[in-house]
Protein backbone atom coordinates (compact mmCIF):
# COMPACT_ATOMS: atom_id res chain seq x y z
CA UNK A 1 0.00 0.00 0.00
CA UNK A 2 2.86 2.42 0.75
CA UNK A 3 4.14 2.01 -2.79
CA UNK A 4 0.70 2.76 -4.21
CA UNK A 5 0.40 5.92 -2.17
CA UNK A 6 3.92 7.11 -2.88
CA UNK A 7 3.54 6.65 -6.61
CA UNK A 8 0.23 8.48 -6.61
CA UNK A 9 1.58 11.46 -4.72
CA UNK A 10 4.68 11.73 -6.85
CA UNK A 11 2.71 11.67 -10.08
CA UNK A 12 2.42 14.96 -11.91
CA UNK A 13 -1.20 14.26 -12.79
CA UNK A 14 -4.55 14.25 -11.05
CA UNK A 15 -6.22 10.86 -10.64
CA UNK A 16 -9.96 10.68 -11.17
CA UNK A 17 -12.50 7.95 -11.70
CA UNK A 18 -11.96 8.43 -15.39
CA UNK A 19 -8.20 7.89 -15.12
CA UNK A 20 -5.07 10.03 -15.09
CA UNK A 21 -4.23 13.04 -17.20
CA UNK A 22 -1.56 15.71 -17.38
CA UNK A 23 -2.41 19.24 -16.30
CA UNK A 24 -0.70 22.63 -16.28
CA UNK A 25 -0.79 25.90 -14.32
CA UNK A 26 -2.89 28.80 -15.52
CA UNK A 27 -3.44 32.44 -14.61
CA UNK A 28 -6.76 34.19 -14.97
CA UNK A 29 -6.10 37.74 -16.15
CA UNK A 30 -8.65 40.52 -16.36
CA UNK A 31 -7.79 41.46 -19.93
CA UNK A 32 -8.01 40.01 -23.43
CA UNK A 33 -4.27 39.39 -23.72
CA UNK A 34 -0.97 39.99 -21.96
CA UNK A 35 -0.23 43.03 -24.11
CA UNK A 36 -3.62 44.52 -23.28
CA UNK A 37 -2.91 44.67 -19.53
CA UNK A 38 -2.60 48.35 -18.64
CA UNK A 39 -2.02 47.83 -14.93
CA UNK A 40 1.73 47.68 -14.27
CA UNK A 41 1.44 45.43 -11.19
CA UNK A 42 -0.76 42.85 -12.89
CA UNK A 43 1.20 43.07 -16.13
CA UNK A 44 4.51 42.30 -14.44
CA UNK A 45 3.03 39.34 -12.59
CA UNK A 46 1.49 37.91 -15.76
CA UNK A 47 4.64 38.52 -17.78
CA UNK A 48 6.79 36.76 -15.18
CA UNK A 49 4.35 33.85 -15.06
CA UNK A 50 4.35 33.49 -18.85
CA UNK A 51 8.13 33.54 -19.10
CA UNK A 52 9.15 31.53 -16.05
CA UNK A 53 6.51 28.92 -15.19
CA UNK A 54 6.56 25.70 -17.19
CA UNK A 55 3.52 25.13 -19.41
CA UNK A 56 1.94 28.36 -18.16
CA UNK A 57 -1.31 29.49 -19.76
CA UNK A 58 -3.02 32.86 -19.53
CA UNK A 59 -6.81 32.63 -19.43
CA UNK A 60 -8.85 35.62 -20.54
CA UNK A 61 -12.29 36.52 -19.17
CA UNK A 62 -13.97 35.28 -22.36
CA UNK A 63 -12.49 31.81 -21.91
CA UNK A 64 -12.74 31.49 -18.13
CA UNK A 65 -16.00 29.54 -17.99
CA UNK A 66 -14.77 26.85 -20.40
CA UNK A 67 -11.04 26.64 -19.63
CA UNK A 68 -11.09 26.59 -15.83
CA UNK A 69 -11.49 22.92 -15.00
CA UNK A 70 -9.60 20.38 -12.90
CA UNK A 71 -9.00 18.15 -15.91
CA UNK A 72 -6.68 20.61 -17.62
CA UNK A 73 -5.40 22.93 -14.86
CA UNK A 74 -3.53 21.92 -11.70
CA UNK A 75 -3.05 25.44 -10.30
CA UNK A 76 -5.09 28.54 -11.03
CA UNK A 77 -3.49 31.88 -10.09
CA UNK A 78 -5.52 35.06 -9.74
CA UNK A 79 -3.65 38.28 -8.99
CA UNK A 80 -5.58 41.55 -8.62
CA UNK A 81 -3.69 44.69 -7.59
CA UNK A 82 -5.25 48.00 -8.60
CA UNK A 83 -5.30 51.59 -7.38
CA UNK A 84 -8.26 53.24 -5.66
CA UNK A 85 -10.92 50.62 -6.43
CA UNK A 86 -12.33 50.33 -2.92
CA UNK A 87 -12.71 47.33 -0.64
CA UNK A 88 -15.00 44.71 -2.12
CA UNK A 89 -15.09 46.27 -5.57
CA UNK A 90 -13.43 43.53 -7.57
CA UNK A 91 -13.15 43.97 -11.35
CA UNK A 92 -16.06 42.58 -13.32
CA UNK A 93 -13.68 40.40 -15.35
CA UNK A 94 -13.14 38.24 -12.26
CA UNK A 95 -16.66 38.24 -10.85
CA UNK A 96 -18.91 37.27 -13.77
CA UNK A 97 -21.23 34.55 -12.50
CA UNK A 98 -20.05 32.01 -15.09
CA UNK A 99 -16.44 32.62 -14.05
CA UNK A 100 -17.19 32.26 -10.34
CA UNK A 101 -19.19 29.10 -10.99
CA UNK A 102 -16.29 27.60 -12.96
CA UNK A 103 -13.78 28.39 -10.19
CA UNK A 104 -16.14 27.05 -7.54
CA UNK A 105 -16.55 23.76 -9.43
CA UNK A 106 -12.82 23.57 -10.17
CA UNK A 107 -12.04 23.89 -6.47
CA UNK A 108 -14.71 21.39 -5.48
CA UNK A 109 -13.23 18.89 -7.94
CA UNK A 110 -9.77 19.15 -6.37
CA UNK A 111 -8.16 21.99 -8.31
CA UNK A 112 -5.86 24.31 -6.37
CA UNK A 113 -6.02 28.10 -6.39
CA UNK A 114 -3.52 30.88 -5.62
CA UNK A 115 -5.07 34.24 -4.73
CA UNK A 116 -2.76 37.23 -4.34
CA UNK A 117 -3.22 40.86 -3.28
CA UNK A 118 -6.84 42.06 -3.72
CA UNK A 119 -7.83 38.64 -5.11
CA UNK A 120 -7.93 37.29 -1.55
CA UNK A 121 -11.39 38.91 -1.46
CA UNK A 122 -12.57 36.18 -3.86
CA UNK A 123 -12.48 33.48 -1.17
CA UNK A 124 -16.07 33.93 -0.11
CA UNK A 125 -17.25 34.50 -3.68
CA UNK A 126 -15.93 31.10 -4.74
CA UNK A 127 -17.53 29.49 -1.72
CA UNK A 128 -14.42 28.63 0.30
CA UNK A 129 -15.12 30.80 3.36
CA UNK A 130 -18.09 32.54 4.89
CA UNK A 131 -18.22 36.23 3.99
CA UNK A 132 -17.88 37.11 7.68
CA UNK A 133 -14.23 36.01 7.35
CA UNK A 134 -13.45 38.19 4.33
CA UNK A 135 -10.12 40.06 4.57
CA UNK A 136 -10.60 43.20 6.65
CA UNK A 137 -7.17 44.85 6.33
CA UNK A 138 -7.27 46.59 2.99
CA UNK A 139 -5.23 49.15 1.06
CA UNK A 140 -5.32 50.36 -2.54
CA UNK A 141 -3.86 53.88 -2.37
CA UNK A 142 -0.76 55.48 -3.78
CA UNK A 143 1.44 54.53 -0.84
CA UNK A 144 4.70 56.39 -0.39
CA UNK A 145 8.46 56.35 -0.04
CA UNK A 146 10.38 54.47 2.62
CA UNK A 147 13.87 53.24 3.36
CA UNK A 148 13.09 50.14 5.45
CA UNK A 149 12.83 46.56 4.22
CA UNK A 150 9.42 44.90 4.28
CA UNK A 151 9.37 41.21 5.13
CA UNK A 152 7.20 38.16 5.62
CA UNK A 153 7.30 36.40 8.98
CA UNK A 154 6.49 32.68 9.08
CA UNK A 155 7.04 32.33 12.83
CA UNK A 156 3.48 32.67 14.07
CA UNK A 157 3.29 33.62 17.75
CA UNK A 158 7.00 34.43 17.92
CA UNK A 159 6.25 36.37 21.10
CA UNK A 160 6.20 33.03 22.94
CA UNK A 161 9.93 32.65 22.24
CA UNK A 162 10.80 36.26 23.04
CA UNK A 163 12.84 36.37 26.27
CA UNK A 164 11.03 39.59 27.21
CA UNK A 165 7.81 37.61 27.56
CA UNK A 166 7.48 36.35 31.11
CA UNK A 167 4.57 34.07 30.26
CA UNK A 168 6.12 32.03 27.49
CA UNK A 169 4.07 29.12 26.16
CA UNK A 170 5.87 27.12 23.47
CA UNK A 171 2.66 25.30 22.58
CA UNK A 172 1.34 28.60 21.14
CA UNK A 173 4.34 29.09 18.84
CA UNK A 174 3.84 27.82 15.27
CA UNK A 175 6.93 27.68 13.07
CA UNK A 176 5.85 27.65 9.42
CA UNK A 177 9.34 28.40 8.00
CA UNK A 178 9.68 24.80 6.80
CA UNK A 179 6.56 25.00 4.63
CA UNK A 180 7.34 24.13 1.01
CA UNK A 181 6.49 27.62 -0.22
CA UNK A 182 9.51 29.05 1.64
CA UNK A 183 12.07 26.58 0.32
CA UNK A 184 15.30 28.31 -0.75
CA UNK A 185 14.24 31.83 0.23
CA UNK A 186 16.80 34.24 1.63
CA UNK A 187 16.41 34.83 5.37
CA UNK A 188 16.77 38.14 7.16
CA UNK A 189 16.23 39.90 10.49
CA UNK A 190 15.04 43.29 9.34
CA UNK A 191 13.23 44.35 12.53
CA UNK A 192 14.01 45.16 16.14
CA UNK A 193 13.97 42.89 18.00
CA UNK A 194 15.44 40.72 15.24
CA UNK A 195 13.15 38.00 13.94
CA UNK A 196 14.27 35.45 11.37
CA UNK A 197 12.00 36.33 8.47
CA UNK A 198 11.92 36.54 4.67
CA UNK A 199 12.71 40.03 3.28
CA UNK A 200 10.52 40.84 0.30
CA UNK A 201 10.74 44.50 -0.64
CA UNK A 202 13.27 47.29 -0.19
CA UNK A 203 16.56 48.55 -1.57
CA UNK A 204 18.52 47.04 1.30
CA UNK A 205 20.91 50.01 1.16
CA UNK A 206 18.90 52.61 3.05
CA UNK A 207 17.93 54.32 -0.21
CA UNK A 208 14.28 55.21 -0.76
CA UNK A 209 11.75 53.03 -2.51
CA UNK A 210 8.10 53.76 -3.27
CA UNK A 211 5.73 51.05 -2.01
CA UNK A 212 1.98 51.11 -2.64
CA UNK A 213 1.21 49.29 0.63
CA UNK A 214 -1.61 47.21 -0.82
CA UNK A 215 -2.45 44.78 1.96
CA UNK A 216 -5.56 42.61 1.65
CA UNK A 217 -5.36 40.30 4.64
CA UNK A 218 -6.87 39.49 8.05
CA UNK A 219 -7.04 41.31 11.37
CA UNK A 220 -7.66 38.21 13.45
CA UNK A 221 -8.84 40.19 16.46
CA UNK A 222 -11.88 41.50 14.58
CA UNK A 223 -13.84 38.29 13.94
CA UNK A 224 -16.49 36.42 15.91
CA UNK A 225 -15.38 32.80 16.18
CA UNK A 226 -17.38 29.67 16.84
CA UNK A 227 -14.36 27.46 17.61
CA UNK A 228 -12.43 27.42 20.85
CA UNK A 229 -8.67 27.85 20.88
CA UNK A 230 -5.69 29.20 22.77
CA UNK A 231 -5.47 32.27 20.53
CA UNK A 232 -7.09 33.91 17.51
CA UNK A 233 -4.85 32.07 15.04
CA UNK A 234 -6.09 28.70 16.26
CA UNK A 235 -9.71 29.88 16.28
CA UNK A 236 -9.43 31.25 12.74
CA UNK A 237 -7.79 28.04 11.53
CA UNK A 238 -10.44 25.82 13.09
CA UNK A 239 -13.36 27.92 11.87
CA UNK A 240 -11.98 27.92 8.31
CA UNK A 241 -10.09 24.58 8.06
CA UNK A 242 -6.92 26.53 7.39
CA UNK A 243 -3.31 27.14 8.36
CA UNK A 244 -1.92 30.62 8.93
CA UNK A 245 1.52 30.38 7.34
CA UNK A 246 2.64 33.99 7.11
CA UNK A 247 2.19 37.40 8.71
CA UNK A 248 3.78 40.87 8.57
CA UNK A 249 7.52 40.73 9.11
CA UNK A 250 7.49 42.44 12.50
CA UNK A 251 4.41 40.78 14.03
CA UNK A 252 5.11 38.65 17.09
CA UNK A 253 1.57 38.01 18.28
CA UNK A 254 -1.61 36.61 16.69
CA UNK A 255 -3.02 39.83 15.27
CA UNK A 256 -2.49 39.48 11.50
CA UNK A 257 -2.80 36.62 9.01
CA UNK A 258 -1.15 37.57 5.72
CA UNK A 259 -0.64 34.20 4.03
CA UNK A 260 -3.20 31.48 4.68
CA UNK A 261 -3.51 27.94 3.34
CA UNK A 262 -7.15 26.86 3.14
CA UNK A 263 -7.16 23.08 3.30
CA UNK A 264 -9.54 20.62 1.64
CA UNK A 265 -12.87 20.07 3.35
CA UNK A 266 -15.60 17.47 3.08
CA UNK A 267 -17.20 19.39 0.22
CA UNK A 268 -14.18 21.12 -1.35
CA UNK A 269 -11.33 18.84 -2.41
CA UNK A 270 -9.01 21.62 -3.56
CA UNK A 271 -6.48 23.73 -1.68
CA UNK A 272 -6.27 27.53 -1.73
CA UNK A 273 -3.33 29.69 -0.71
CA UNK A 274 -4.20 33.34 -0.24
CA UNK A 275 -1.40 35.90 0.05
CA UNK A 276 -2.53 39.44 0.73
CA UNK A 277 0.73 40.96 1.97
CA UNK A 278 1.80 44.39 0.75
CA UNK A 279 5.45 43.33 0.76
CA UNK A 280 4.75 41.01 -2.19
CA UNK A 281 4.63 43.78 -4.78
CA UNK A 282 5.50 43.02 -8.39
CA UNK A 283 6.47 46.40 -9.78
CA UNK A 284 7.72 49.16 -7.44
CA UNK A 285 7.38 52.59 -9.04
CA UNK A 286 10.96 53.55 -8.29
CA UNK A 287 13.97 52.08 -6.57
CA UNK A 288 15.43 48.65 -7.20
CA UNK A 289 13.95 45.87 -5.09
CA UNK A 290 16.95 43.98 -3.76
CA UNK A 291 14.70 41.14 -2.66
CA UNK A 292 12.71 40.60 -5.85
CA UNK A 293 14.17 37.10 -6.20
CA UNK A 294 12.63 36.15 -2.85
CA UNK A 295 9.21 37.23 -4.04
CA UNK A 296 9.58 35.39 -7.35
CA UNK A 297 10.80 32.22 -5.65
CA UNK A 298 7.95 32.39 -3.14
CA UNK A 299 5.47 32.61 -6.01
CA UNK A 300 7.10 29.80 -7.98
CA UNK A 301 7.24 27.60 -4.88
CA UNK A 302 3.60 28.26 -4.11
CA UNK A 303 2.50 27.32 -7.63
CA UNK A 304 4.54 24.10 -7.50
CA UNK A 305 3.15 23.26 -4.06
CA UNK A 306 -0.42 23.79 -5.23
CA UNK A 307 0.16 21.64 -8.31
CA UNK A 308 1.17 18.85 -5.94
CA UNK A 309 -1.96 19.38 -3.85
CA UNK A 310 -4.11 19.01 -6.94
CA UNK A 311 -2.36 15.74 -7.71
CA UNK A 312 -2.84 14.67 -4.12
CA UNK A 313 -6.57 15.35 -4.35
CA UNK A 314 -6.83 12.15 -6.39
CA UNK A 315 -5.49 9.90 -3.60
CA UNK A 316 -9.00 8.91 -2.54
CA UNK A 317 -9.52 7.22 -5.90
CA UNK A 318 -6.62 4.80 -5.40
CA UNK A 319 -7.73 1.23 -4.92
CA UNK A 320 -6.60 -0.02 -1.53
CA UNK A 321 -4.99 -3.42 -1.11
CA UNK A 322 -6.54 -3.98 2.33
CA UNK A 323 -10.13 -4.31 3.50
CA UNK A 324 -12.22 -1.70 5.29
CA UNK A 325 -11.35 -3.14 8.72
CA UNK A 326 -7.63 -2.47 8.31
CA UNK A 327 -5.75 -0.45 10.95
CA UNK A 328 -5.39 3.29 10.42
CA UNK A 329 -2.10 4.41 8.85
CA UNK A 330 -0.67 7.89 8.43
CA UNK A 331 1.62 9.19 5.69
CA UNK A 332 3.35 12.51 5.20
CA UNK A 333 2.84 14.45 1.98
CA UNK A 334 5.83 12.66 0.43
CA UNK A 335 4.01 9.34 0.85
CA UNK A 336 6.24 8.04 3.65
CA UNK A 337 4.44 6.26 6.49
CA UNK A 338 4.84 7.95 9.88
CA UNK A 339 4.21 6.89 13.46
CA UNK A 340 0.62 7.73 14.36
CA UNK A 341 1.57 8.07 18.03
CA UNK A 342 4.06 10.89 17.50
CA UNK A 343 2.68 13.09 14.72
CA UNK A 344 4.15 16.59 14.68
CA UNK A 345 1.75 19.42 13.81
CA UNK A 346 1.09 19.47 10.08
CA UNK A 347 -0.88 17.92 7.24
CA UNK A 348 -1.03 14.12 6.77
CA UNK A 349 -2.81 11.46 4.73
CA UNK A 350 -4.95 9.16 6.86
CA UNK A 351 -5.54 5.75 5.30
CA UNK A 352 -7.92 3.01 6.43
CA UNK A 353 -9.03 0.29 4.09
CA UNK A 354 -10.26 1.89 0.90
CA UNK A 355 -10.59 5.36 2.41
CA UNK A 356 -7.90 8.05 2.21
CA UNK A 357 -8.22 11.60 3.45
CA UNK A 358 -6.05 14.54 4.43
CA UNK A 359 -6.04 15.51 8.11
CA UNK A 360 -4.58 18.47 9.98
CA UNK A 361 -2.74 17.75 13.22
CA UNK A 362 -2.49 20.70 15.62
Amino acid sequence: MKAILRNAIAAAAVLTAAGAYAAHPAMLIGYNSLDAIDNYQEYEAARWFSLNVKDAELITPADAATKINAKDIDCLWINIDRLNTGKGNLPAAFTAQATLDAIRQYLADGGSVLLTKHATQMLSRIGRIDAKFDPNIYGDGDGGKGTDVWALNAQIGYWQLNPDNRDQDASQYYDRRTHDIYAGLEHGDTYNPPIDNFPMEGTGTGAEMWREDHNCCWDLNAYQYTSEGANTVVKFERDNTALVIGTWGHVQDYAVAGVVEFLPTASVKGTVIANGLACCEWSPRNGTNAFADNHRKLTANTITYLQKQTALAGVADITADTDADAPVSYFNLQGVQVNAESLAPGLYIRRQGNTASKVLVK
